[in-house]
């Protein structure tokens, strides 16, 4: 009986005290459209309406989540217009963080599979999340340690909706790591990867209950204002995409499951986002959606003045500084620990921020060795500390390439390349690569060890072969067919100076024969240089690239020496325009063959002069080309190039000068640019060439 007086008294206690004013809020799914979530935050603070919990699905439990941690509208305002959205969601690696002998080791694939033993794997979903989560991880983990991990704990309590593929049943998160539940409401089936937890397989929130109403009403006997912004009915896109289609098959069937949950708030608003597509996941779309939503929130609210007002207090912004107490790995089973210790940035003692967090989960990232690198903050008690984990989803270390170019110069260049990221469980990457063309053939094969040591330091092993039989020109236009073969091998050591350059040291071994004489070949030493920041190597719009190589063959009869020089540089010019400058060259001492002459090349020729011509002992040359894009994929190119060409080093004074200038017009393809160029010369007068595909890798086009 005294408890049960008790317990009367505690409720009449409670029932006479005011109660706070306010509302729970609901926040819907709706993909990008929920970028309309943060303008409508923001209005509600303007407007003075205290939140006192949101409840939320799928793309809301991401903007909510944020706000619920301590985040303002404003600074989620400023991460959802500064982040590149396409790059986000990309699983490819930052190449900011991958080192330049791995960058320069890849090939230009169209096609691209990951192998388990000799079976093609394919993809888990249609977009990774390993940014998105690293993203999420880095804001909230922090809060996290500090305020402890029951959601009710945070400065706004929280709950979010996820569905699990197990049981078939709705799942309402109120405690755990806030990024992974995060993640689990807004993973779209196909879409985003499915996230495990215990026994559970959980997707998108939206699936059961889009509007979790039901929830907010259960959790907080509070008035409920709900925002959903995923009403309006989809578009039909004309091609759609895996993303696109993963996406409209979640919203046909979350409609009929979500009926089972719904229930009335006090308050709904449907905000008008004028036909914005879900999986507009872009820089432009979130602007436009952020001022629809606060516009018309601020609408919505002066014609409903009953909606509760009050004091809304000013949060200060999370404190996001915290020092690692101790490092630790998981996950690991055939990935070296070592290969993982040469890549951390991060080490015991540092204080960090969350950019810190993802920088250096992205440079693990970058190894190319994992499919995802996770990591979570694990308090230890003393405040402003933590333990750092990173969990590692090792990837099929094997995959297989295929790549075309076609050229009316060489015919078509096909190529087949298999890679193992960590040969033998070395961290070594082991590259086959074979193919060839019209008249030609090629293979190599490539070790290149970049565990052996510290995370700058690399060793490249490689051997080569190629025949052709290709028509040769003297500068006097005179043509012979012949048959060329060359057998090379290569060891070296270098040091990357990481993303952007690198030095390397090594020893080379040539056999070539060369028509219908005898083979020929010698030993040589060289020191080569590079520094590369070209964004894209198939078509770059901005970047440099700068190599130089001196090469000394001190052995036989055919002693001689050797510099080679090379320049690019591509930068904006005018609007939609790229200028590309271009300039390389060769200097030869000694006795050299008549092979060894420099020629004009796939990769580096002059507007209506063919390749394989211009044979020079030492040369100078230098092209300029002005890119112009037009509508959709087209665009037009104009260029015009020379070459200074003479016989020994120090008569530079007594040579020849061939130039060129071409137009060509094209458009981008899978494969690569197609282009169908004219060119004049002074040499030879009109030529047309036609290519599709990247510039070749391998072989005489080179």
């Amino acid at each position: 009986m005294a408890f049960l007086h008790q317990l009367v008294l505690a409720s009449i206690l409670f029932l006479s005290m005011p109660q706070q004013k306010g509302v729970v809020l609901v926040l819907s799914g709706g993909g990008a459209r929920g970028f309309a979530h943060i303008g409508a935050l923001m209005a509600l603070e303007e407007e003075g309406v205290p939140i006192l919990g949101i409840a939320s699905a799928s793309m809301g439990s991401l903007v909510g989540g944020l706000y619920c941690a301590g985040y303002s509208p404003a600074f989620i305002d400023s991460v959802a217009r500064s982040t590149d959205w396409s790059w986000l969601f990309s699983s490819q690696p930052d190449h900011r963080f991958t080192m330049l002998p791995l960058r320069l080791s890849q090939s230009y694939d169209i096609l691209s599979l990951d192998l388990r033993g000799f079976s093609p794997l394919l993809p888990r979903s249609a977009v990774s999340t390993q940014r998105v989560r690293s993203l999420l991880m880095s804001l909230t983990a922090v809060v996290q340690v500090r305020l402890g991990f029951s959601f009710d704990s945070l400065p706004i309590p929280l709950r979010m909706v996820a569905f699990d593929l197990v049981t078939g049943e709705e799942v309402v998160h109120s405690e755990g790591e806030l990024a992974a539940c995060q993640l689990s409401s807004m993973a779209v089936p196909s879409v985003f990867p499915a996230v495990r937890m215990d026994d559970m397989l959980l997707v998108d929130g939206g699936v059961g209950d889009n509007l979790p109403v039901d929830v907010a009403r259960g959790t907080w006997h509070r008035p409920v204002l709900a925002i959903d912004i995923a009403s309006e009915p989809p578009d039909i896109p004309e091609h759609p995409t895996m993303l696109q289609v993963g996406t409209l098959t979640y919203s046909a069937l979350s409609g009929r499951v979500n009926s089972l949950y719904e229930a009335e708030p006090d308050w709904y608003f449907c905000p008008d986002l004028q036909g914005a597509k879900a999986y507009e996941f872009t820089t432009e779309m979130a602007d436009s959606l952020i001022e629809m939503g606060y516009l018309q929130t601020l609408d919505y609210l002066n014609a409903h003045e009953e909606i509760p007002r009050g004091i809304v207090q000013e949060r200060p912004q999370p404190d996001t500084l915290l020092t690692i107490a101790n490092l630790r790995l998981d996950g690991l089973q055939d990935v070296s620990e070592r290969v993982v210790l040469g890549r951390l940035i991060l080490d015991r003692g540092d204080t960090v921020t969350p950019a810190d967090l993802r920088t250096a989960a992205e440079v693990l990232y970058a190894s190319g060795l994992f499919e995802s690198v996770d990591y979570r903050l694990i308090p230890t008690g003393r405040p402003g500390e933590a333990d750092l984990l990173y969990t590692f989803s090792e990837r099929e270390p094997s995959s297989v390439g295929i790549g075309l170019t076609y050229t009316d110069q060489t015919g078509l260049d096909s190529r087949a390349t298999y890679r193992n990221l960590d040969f033998l469980g070395t961290g070594c990457h082991f590259i086959f690569n074979t193919g060839g063309g019209e008249r030609y053939v090629f293979g190599e094969m490539r070790l290149l060890d970049l565990a052996s040591g510290t995370r700058r330091w690399f060793a490249d092993y490689a051997v080569s072969a190629w025949q052709m039989k290709a028509r040769f020109y003297d500068r006097l236009r005179c043509s012979v067919d012949k048959v060329a073969t060359m057998f090379e091998a290569a060891l070296s050591r270098g040091f990357s100076t990481g993303w952007s350059g690198l030095c390397e040291i090594g020893l080379s071994g040539t056999i070539h024969r060369y028509g219908s004489s005898e083979p020929e070949g010698y030993a040589a030493f060289y020191v080569s240089h590079l520094n590369e920041t070209m964004e894209d190597p198939v078509d770059p719009t901005s970047g440099i690239r700068i190599a130089s190589r001196v090469f000394w063959a001190p052995f036989g009869n055919h002693r001689l020496g050797g510099l080679t020089m090379d320049f690019e540089g591509a930068f904006p010019f005018l609007r939609r325009g790229t200028m590309q400058l271009t300039s390389w060259g060769q200097l030869l001492s000694g006795d050299t063959w008549e092979w060894q002459e420099n020629r004009l090349t796939a990769s580096r020729s002059l507007p209506g002069m063919p390749w394989n011509s211009l044979p020079a002992r030492q040369r100078i040359a230098g092209s300029a080309r002005f890119r112009r894009e037009l509508n959709g994929p087209f665009f037009l190119s104009l260029e015009a190039g020379a070459a200074w060409d003479w016989q020994t080093p120090i008569d530079i004074a007594d040579g020849d000068l061939t130039w060129g200038a071409g137009l060509s017009a094209g458009m981008s393809t899978p494969m690569g640019p197609a282009s169908l160029s004219w060119g004049w010369s002074d040499e030879w007068h009109g030529r047309w060439t036609v290519s599709v595909g990247s510039p070749l890798t391998f072989g005489p086009g080179r």
